[in-house]
C-alpha cells in the first residue's frame, strides 16, 4: 500500500509540474514572441517583455525545484 501511495504522490507532483509548465509556456510565448518578432517598435516594451519572460521562467524553475525537494523528501521520508 505504501508503494501505491508513493506512486500516486509522484504522479500528482508530475501533474502539477506539467500544468505549471503549460502555464509558464503560455506566459513566455505571450511575452517573448512579440519581443522577438519586434511587434512593437518601442524598445523599452521589448526589453520589459524579455525581463518578464525570464523572471517568469526563473520563478517557475525555483518553485519547481523547491516543491520537488519538499515533496520528495516528504514522500521518501528522508531528512
Amino acid at each position: 500500500m505504501r508503494l501505491l501511495k508513493n506512486l500516486a504522490a509522484v504522479l500528482a507532483l508530475l501533474a502539477i509540474v506539467w500544468a505549471t509548465f503549460l502555464l509558464v509556456s503560455y506566459i513566455l510565448a505571450s511575452t517573448l514572441f512579440p519581443a522577438i518578432e519586434q511587434a512593437s517598435q518601442n524598445i523599452f516594451a521589448s526589453i520589459l517583455r524579455v525581463i518578464v519572460g525570464l523572471a517568469t521562467f526563473t520563478a517557475w524553475v525555483l518553485a519547481w525545484y523547491t516543491l520537488t525537494k519538499i515533496w520528495l523528501y516528504k514522500v521518501l521520508g528522508v531528512d
